[in-house]
């Protein structure tokens, strides 16, 4: 295997891993089985602010979901009826503060996906999910680093034009 066929094999996996993990009925379902009543949108949303401390810009939320800021507030509005966050304002911005509910739904499911985590890696010796575990948070750091638009286009051989001198 060529390190090009290697990318390509990865890239799959993760596009796969992703299809997998964000699939609605999943979502639904995962949720469901712990007591969560939220799509998978406000699902994602739950996480999305959970993993950064509880709380985060609305913009920065609408960005990170893929979302457009009149669907993002209508999604926040939504939450915060049903008590799992609340919008605290400070000028022009808006921050979505989990509540202690959405604390103990963003909880509820992160154990949730640590269990279907453990069941997928059931007969795995401890010493390949250690690799995999510091393998995949050093390939997730690289990849926060890199740059969106590739310097040339693998399948054509096309490079970008040349920006221009400032």
């Amino acid at each position: 295997m060529t390190a090009g066929e290697g990318v390509a094999d990865i890239h799959v996996a993760l596009v796969r891993v992703v299809s997998e993990w964000t699939e609605s009925d999943l979502q639904t379902h995962v949720a469901e089985s712990v007591g969560v009543a939220l799509d998978p949108t406000g699902i994602r949303a739950v996480y999305l602010v959970g993993l950064n401390g509880g709380a985060m810009g609305s913009t920065e939320l609408a960005e990170h979901g893929s979302m457009t800021r009149p669907t993002t507030s209508k999604l926040v509005s939504r939450l915060a009826a049903q008590g799992v966050v609340e919008r605290i304002r400070s000028g022009r911005t808006v921050e979505v503060r989990l509540t202690e509910a959405g604390r103990q739904v963003y909880a509820r499911l992160v154990d949730a996906g640590h269990r279907m985590v453990d069941a997928a890696l059931q007969g795995w010796a401890p010493s390949e999910v250690t690799q995999f575990s510091a393998q995949l948070a050093r390939f997730v750091t690289a990849l926060s680093r890199t740059n969106p638009a590739p310097l040339n286009d693998a399948a054509t051989g096309a490079t970008p034009p040349e920006e221009e001198p400032s």
